[in-house]
């Protein structure tokens, strides 16, 4: 199997793998697979190795055989997609992964603005008692080392000035949970995973807006807010999670400041999106 892309789009480059990393909600791979060697007739399964005792994290990763043995007690382990092999080709395909897809733009010159703190965590509070604003449940974000606080629409937690670059560390608060922390919108790069560059696998190195933080783990990703203006939203992907309060609001305003600002209107242009001020 080649990857070439994840929920950024295409990769700086092709990974060729034999095997797939586990993949989190909302986490999306583009996959080349060859059947060149496969015979008319044959059959071909992707499986899931991964095996679930409970919801919060893998238990272990299974071999081949022990997944499609059917001893396992997770339903979901063993195969889940088949491909067969139908026909011969009726001529030779000559198609081929370029070396290099879509480089990842380089960020090196632009200071960093901010850097920003999020953990992700249960045992949320809430401040607000409007009930068309606020979200009640057990999950919930720490900013910057504050509270941890659940959900509320009308509070805004980050407010990155446009234009600018930021650097936020996504954190994973313990409790044995994969989250998968989405923001909307806007894409980054993970500069590193528990603080080290070399941790980030070459499948990861593209831009992405989906981001896993294993059980006790951290993300540190780059980011720069460009093409839209406004009101956007990061949670964990995890249903039951974001359902239950692990949702937060930040902003892009010219101001840099958490306060409501109108919705500026965007004008697209050929050389990219300019903003309107509301009156």
């Amino acid at each position: 199997m080649i990857q070439i892309g994840n929920d950024g789009n295409l990769l700086p480059r092709p990974v060729a793998l034999t095997e797939l990393d586990q993949q989190g909600i909302a986490e999306r791979y583009d996959v080349i697979i060859d059947f060149s060697r496969y015979t008319a007739g044959t059959r071909v399964h992707l499986v899931n190795l991964a095996e679930h005792q409970e919801a919060s994290l893998v238990a272990k990763d299974l071999s081949i055989s022990e997944a499609i043995s059917g001893q396992s007690s997770d339903p979901c382990v063993g195969k889940f997609l088949e491909f067969r092999v139908a026909r011969d080709a009726a001529y030779p395909d000559t198609s081929q992964v370029p070396a290099v897809l879509i480089p990842n733009p380089d960020l090196s010159a632009i200071p960093v603005a901010r850097e920003r703190l999020f953990e992700f965590g249960k045992g949320a509070k809430q401040t607000t008692l409007n009930s068309e604003s606020a979200a009640t449940g057990p999950w919930g974000i720490k900013v910057n080392g504050g509270a941890l606080l659940a959900a509320d629409y009308g509070r805004v937690s980050a407010a990155p000035k446009v234009g600018t670059r930021e650097v936020w560390t996504l954190k994973n608060g313990g409790g044995g949970w994969d989250h998968p922390i989405h923001i909307h919108f806007e894409e980054g790069q993970i500069l590193a995973r528990d603080g080290k560059a070399s941790n980030v696998p070459p499948w990861e190195k593209g831009r992405k807006d989906v981001y896993r933080l294993r059980p006790g783990g951290s993300v540190t990703i780059t980011m720069q807010f460009r093409d839209w203006g406004g009101m956007f939203m990061e949670h964990c992907h995890n249903t039951v999670h974001e359902d239950n309060a692990m949702l937060l609001r930040w902003e892009i305003n010219t101001s840099g400041n958490a306060v409501l600002v109108p919705l500026p209107t965007p004008i697209p242009t050929p050389q990219g999106v300019k903003f309107q001020t509301s009156t």
